[in-house]
């Protein structure tokens, strides 16, 4: 577990009184590391969008138990980058509801078909398990890029990323900005 994630959890009625302004922030946030394709949209994590999540459950559902509270933080702490690792939360942007149906089946298993790229190296992403079998079972898929030591140090001297889905029928690529790229490359040692 992330020591330092416990120390933002704010309790509902705390976060309460500062909750526009905190989802405001956040939305500034999120819009620097989010890219996106034809069919996804890819969102690099990071620790004041994971707290928002956890204060937003407690907020909605008014959870003033400590034990439903530790489960939560246990739970969203997992989509924290570790040390030499990136998360991303990969959500399938397919609003047609008749074309989502049609779309399920042959989206089964996307998640195995992630991939960073940048400067002639790759890094195929881990997947949570459980969220496809046959049929697509959820619209948003939680995947962590592993750097080796190696691979962390061309990553931070990469001219140019991208991240690739390579998924049969959804072969779909979205460059990471400058910017967003430089602060990944800041982070990549930092967690």
């Amino acid at each position: 577990m992330q020591p330092d994630l416990r120390s933002g959890v704010l309790g509902h009625e705390e976060y309460g009184k500062i909750r526009d302004d905190y989802n405001r922030k956040v939305v500034e946030i999120e819009k620097k590391r989010r890219i996106s394709t034809k069919t996804f949209t890819f969102l690099f994590e990071t620790r004041e969008i994971v707290l928002n999540q956890i204060n937003e459950m407690i907020y909605l559902e008014k959870i003033t138990n400590q034990k439903e509270i530790e489960s939560l933080i246990e739970i969203y702490s997992d989509l924290l980058p570790g040390r030499g690792s990136l998360s991303v939360s990969m959500f399938i942007d397919i609003t047609d509801q008749e074309t989502l149906m049609k779309s399920m089946v042959p989206l089964s298993g996307v998640e195995k078909e992630i991939y960073l790229v940048f400067d002639g190296n790759e890094i195929r992403a881990n997947y949570e398990e459980g969220r496809s079998t046959e049929t697509l079972e959820s619209t948003l898929q939680y995947l962590r890029f592993n750097f080796s030591k190696d691979l962390a140090g061309k990553f931070i001297t990469a001219r140019n990323a991208f991240i690739e889905c390579r998924k049969e029928g959804f072969r779909e690529v979205a460059r990471i900005p400058g910017d967003l790229l430089e602060t990944l490359k800041s982070e990549i040692n930092q967690n």
